[in-house]
């Protein structure tokens, strides 16, 4: 994450897109370069329909707002009209077998996070709905959640990339996230920057995806329709790190119905660091021998 001088522009650019035809070194560079980018059809139409049938009915019986168990400061970033809904390993089947094995999502992880940590993993997954009359998000970075970065300087790499997938249409009206590209750059004396005002929105249809880095200032932007706004948030980051949401009660016959790639995305096989050595291991074994796991 390399600092920069720059002045934030009152007219600041919007979000780089392209097609999911796009070569993986291409797209990633595109991410490095601005923060952010959109991934046109980055999912197929009946990926979308499968997917918003099998959350449904999990959806409609998730309450509004943060969850009382939550951190004070997650209470702070989800909306009283804002739906966050985790477990999807459990509850959808589509997002077990096609989104964990997405070709191009592993592409662009592996190159952010393979040369300088090893494998990576799932922090979190959750279906993300604004609802009408919610007000804009703050504006926020997600890496803060690791408190390293405080520590990091200007040349470390980065901690996360998040898949954000389109499951309805991304409008202004509906709060379509909003982003400003080229935050992930900036020094901490541009932190100031960081207001409604240089935002722009992350417009996209259903099956579209904005791909964007942990370090980028963000939030949600204000429903003033009468539609939910509904997303799939996937977000990796290395295996060093622990996720947000674990895995442990997932019952052993739909793990051992998943690739070993999945598997190891939902923390259920060992991983190796950059250096090679088996980490998450079970007795010094790897997990998935010791466990006579199953794919």
């Amino acid at each position: 994450m390399k600092y920069m001088s720059m002045t934030v522009s009152p007219r600041p650019n919007p979000v780089r897109t392209v097609d999911a035809s796009t070569s993986s070194e291409k797209i990633s560079q595109h991410l490095a370069s601005d923060g952010a980018v959109i991934v046109r059809q980055f999912i197929p139409d009946s990926v979308v329909t499968a997917l918003n049938e099998e959350v449904d009915p999990y959806l409609s019986a998730t309450i509004t707002g943060p969850r009382a168990s939550t951190g004070e400061l997650y209470k702070k970033t989800v909306g009283s009209r804002t739906k966050h809904m985790g477990n999807l390993a459990a509850i959808s089947p589509t997002y077990r077998t096609t989104i964990l094995n997405h070709p191009l999502m592993h592409a662009i992880s592996g190159s952010f996070f393979t040369a300088p940590f090893g494998d990576y993993w799932v922090n979190r997954a959750a279906v993300l709905q604004v609802e009408p009359g919610e007000k804009a998000q703050g504006l926020h970075r997600d890496d803060s959640l690791y408190g390293i970065t405080r520590y990091l300087g200007p040349d470390a790499p980065e901690l996360m990339v998040n898949f954000f997938i389109a499951l309805t249409e991304f409008r202004e009206d509906t709060g379509a996230t909003r982003l400003i590209p080229g935050s992930h750059r900036w020094s901490p004396e541009e932190i100031a920057g960081a207001v409604p005002e240089n935002t722009v929105g992350a417009l996209m249809q259903p099956g579209d995806a904005v791909l964007y880095l942990g370090s980028v200032w963000h939030g949600a932007g204000e429903n003033r329709s009468t539609e939910n706004r509904r997303g799939l948030s996937v977000t990796m980051h290395p295996a060093h790190f622990t996720p947000m949401e674990a895995h442990v009660d997932l019952p052993r016959d739909l793990l051992e119905g998943m690739t070993p790639l999945a598997q190891k995305m939902v923390g259920w096989r060992s991983w190796c660091g950059y250096h090679g050595v088996p980490v998450w291991t079970v007795r010094d074994c790897r997990m998935e021998d010791e466990l006579a796991l199953k794919s």
